[in-house]
């Protein structure tokens, strides 16, 4: 890359990146890019001693090291990460002239801040869309047959009680209230803690005994899903194995699909050791970007033969949760179908 490079300077840049640079150049503080160094394309003009610690800031930017762009045998040759950052400065400075009046406003980390693609969708904390590789996972049928039979015996009506932790909806103070979820086969539920009473017969959803539309039946029919048997699994479509992670101390494989009700797309994370889900990922999208929600399912304890997890936590985009907490859980046979009723 570099005309007057010793041969000491390439060891030195390979081997620790953004050293100082040990070139023999011209003394002149006049000296461009393009007199100094060969292939420039998009610092012409810049002046030479400014082009190593810009390749420095990009490359912190993004958290990468001179090899992920340059031959470090050759610094001449061309490569795709070149020319896209090439793009990428051309990009910041039409950005910066035609909004900040020419001000060094957006940089590389305006976007990137330490990942080589920029995230673009604010994720609670603790949760990563983005997974590692796995050779030769399991096919997503496998896995969610694993977990139904972790699962045990599907209840015909699912009772828990306990206290529900959460922000008051209208003034954001945080309270602890009793809390009851009700759960039966069709998708009903029954929430209630303190003003908060949600209800669903599987179709229609009131919260206060207000009739629900559009995105938030979706939400809380999220929320009342607290429990999973086979049924949710059959309204996913274009299962796919995403990679693995870890949820806490546990490794799990993640299947990403979409929920062909709501056209929101769901990752699942399912404990490699016993099967069952830990953690599902709400992603719905909008005219302007992603919303993010997280329901993690803990504390799995076996009831007359079924794994209820004991401790739901919902932590929506903007970082505020509902933390259920259950103390106390029971099956039964029948259902009590005033419990889901809706007028």
């Amino acid at each position: 890359m570099a005309r007057r490079f010793t041969s000491l300077a390439l060891v030195l840049f390979a081997a620790a990146p953004f050293a100082i640079l040990l070139a023999k150049q011209d003394p002149q503080q006049d000296l461009k890019c393009e007199d100094v160094y060969t292939n420039i394309k998009v610092f012409k003009g810049v002046p030479a001693n400014d082009l190593i610690p810009t390749m420095e800031f990009m490359a912190a930017s993004m958290k990468w090291e001179c090899k992920d762009c340059h031959d470090t045998t050759d610094y001449t040759k061309e490569s795709h990460a070149i020319e896209t950052t090439r793009q990428m400065v051309l990009l910041q400075r039409d950005i910066n002239e035609k909004w900040f009046n020419g001000r060094l406003e957006v940089t590389c980390m305006t976007c990137h801040n330490g990942e080589e693609h920029p995230i673009n969708i604010p994720t609670p904390d603790g949760t990563n869309l983005r997974h590692g590789r796995m050779s030769n996972p399991p096919k997503p049928a496998e896995i969610f047959a694993k977990h139904v039979t972790a699962a045990g015996k599907a209840p015909v009506m699912l009772t828990r009680t306990g206290k529900l932790t959460s922000p008051d909806l209208e003034t954001g103070e945080i309270k602890t209230e009793p809390l009851e979820v009700v759960q039966a086969e069709g998708g009903k539920f029954r929430l209630a803690a303190g003003s908060k009473v949600v209800v669903s017969d599987g179709a229609q959803v009131t919260y206060g005994g207000v009739l629900m539309w559009g995105e938030p039946v979706a939400v809380f029919q999220r929320i009342g899903r607290t429990w999973w048997g086979d049924g949710p699994f059959s309204g996913l479509a274009g299962n796919a194995v995403s990679g693995k992670d870890r949820v806490g101390d546990s490794d799990v494989v993640v299947v990403k699909g979409t929920r062909t009700s709501t056209g929101s797309t769901e990752d699942l994370y399912f404990d490699i050791k016993t099967g069952l889900l830990v953690r599902m990922v709400n992603i719905r999208r909008t005219s302007v970007g992603s919303v993010v929600t997280t329901f993690d399912y803990e504390d799995y304890k076996t009831v007359d033969g079924t794994a209820v997890p004991m401790k739901l936590t919902v932590t929506f985009a903007g970082g505020q949760k509902w933390e259920m907490k259950f103390e106390s859980s029971k099956t039964s046979t029948t259902i009590d179908e005033s419990l889901f009723k809706i007028d």
